[in-house]
């Protein structure tokens, strides 16, 4: 029984310290008001290389520059969409 009780013990102080954790990151992670209202994400840079075919290569690098850029933008997008004016 009193295996139980500190098991539950330790349990429940490790929920409470990754909850507290979590709140706390959160608080530091979340961008200000003034932030979003002049959000302006930076163009990223890219490179690409011309193939045979007609076509355009774009190494990995450049892709998730780019996929990050348009994460960026739909933030934006979805903020002021969620707050107009």
């Amino acid at each position: 029984m009193a295996l139980s009780k500190t098991r539950r013990l330790v349990m429940m102080t490790g929920l409470v310290l990754v909850l507290g954790g979590c709140q706390s990151l959160d608080q530091i992670m979340t961008p200000t008001t003034s932030d979003w209202e002049n959000c302006k994400p930076a163009a990223p840079q890219l490179e690409s290389y011309t193939v045979e075919d007609g076509g355009i290569y774009y190494p990995k690098r450049s892709l998730i520059n780019l996929m990050l850029y348009i994460e960026q933008l739909n933030d934006c997008i979805d903020y002021h969409q969620a707050r107009p004016g």
